[in-house]
């Protein structure tokens, strides 16, 4: 991965990398829906992990459900978005692009959080730094609290993956 051509972020955060589309600014309507589809993500993310509080047959439907909104997801979603390096934070993040994007521009960010799986993150969000990093820009972008309420769920995956990659380090 190109962690250090990514810009830092003033935040707990973590480096990966997984599959990231960058769209300009949709309308209204889209933005809403975006963030209705997102918030319903981020709860099955930040969901606990833990499997011992959970009986076998709960396992097998939870799989069914699985299976089922993958099948739903790929239809829905079936281009993804190239692995991307990226540095997720809880109110920012940081990626590497192809192409310059204006400071102070807003866009919509594609983020699958799990590969492969197609469930797909859409943050609404603000590009706040762009600097030339090795053959393309390190973008830095907020949303603000646009995910309102979700905003828990959100802060609540990254720290579990910020834990994972410092158990990884160590």
């Amino acid at each position: 991965m190109s962690a250090p051509l990514l810009l830092p972020l003033d935040t707990v955060s973590f480096d990966a990398e997984l599959p990231l589309a960058y769209q300009p600014q949709a309308d209204a309507h889209a933005i809403a829906q975006a963030l209705l589809t997102t918030r319903l993500a981020l709860t099955v993310l930040a969901s606990p992990a833990d499997s011992t509080e959970q009986a076998s047959t709960l396992q097998r439907l939870e799989a069914k459900l699985d299976l089922a909104l993958e099948l739903a997801l790929q239809q829905r979603y079936p281009q993804a978005g190239a692995l991307t390096p990226c540095r997720i934070g809880l109110e920012s993040l940081c990626w590497l692009h192809p192409a310059p994007l204006d400071v102070g521009s807003s866009g919509m960010v594609l983020l699958q959080p799990s590969t492969p799986s197609a469930l797909t993150l859409q943050l609404p969000l603000t590009i706040r730094q762009c600097q030339a990093a090795g053959h393309g820009y390190a973008i830095q972008a907020s949303w603000a609290g646009s995910l309102g309420d979700a905003q828990a769920d959100w802060e609540r995956w990254v720290f579990r993956r910020h834990r994972q990659a410092i158990g990884r380090r160590a």
